[in-house]
């Protein structure tokens, strides 16, 4: 099938488009990988200051999400598009709707959300972990604290009865 002929700024803007979910998928996927260690850290070492580490890391990440998150609005106000598309689901849909002969867009915009699905069902389960990672820190120090005041009130009655 031969592509329509579009206007420059048409073309542009799909260059553009494709430019960013690229990009976001890159992102996307490094932010899926620190998920993973993320829970490595957690269920496998119990290791908090690993755990640290990594949440600075998709912080970084997550902060170049956002600065695509910028670039979608420029987009979206440069080109005319629907500016009620405020997400990537949005804009996908209406440049599916605009460029409906393009080859690359739909699966670019079909993994796109695959990712972010799997981000999603990811960070879940992290947050899962950490919270029971978490109960049982407390649990522990609850125990650890009862045992240290039955030592203590222990200590104060002499310390024992067998003398």
């Amino acid at each position: 099938m031969q592509r329509p002929e579009h206007s420059p700024s048409q073309d542009k803007v799909l260059k553009q488009a494709k430019d960013l979910i690229r990009r976001e998928i890159k992102y996307c996927r490094h932010l899926r990988a620190m998920i993973s260690r993320e829970l490595e850290a957690i269920v496998l070492n119990g290791d908090m200051d690993e755990l640290s580490g990594i949440l600075e890391q998709k912080d970084d990440i997550i902060s170049q999400l956002q600065l695509l998150a910028d670039g979608w609005r420029d987009i979206l106000t440069e080109s005319g598009l629907d500016s009620n598309a405020q997400n990537t689901d949005g804009f996908g849909m209406r440049l599916l709707e605009i460029f409906p002969d393009d080859e690359e867009l739909p699966a670019l915009i079909e993994e796109s959300r695959e990712i972010a699905g799997s981000i999603i069902k990811a960070e879940d389960d992290a947050i899962s972990e950490i919270e029971k990672y978490s109960a049982g820190l407390r649990s522990q120090m609850v125990s650890r604290a009862n045992a240290k005041n039955a030592a203590a009130s222990y200590a104060k009655m002499g310390g024992g009865y067998f003398y």
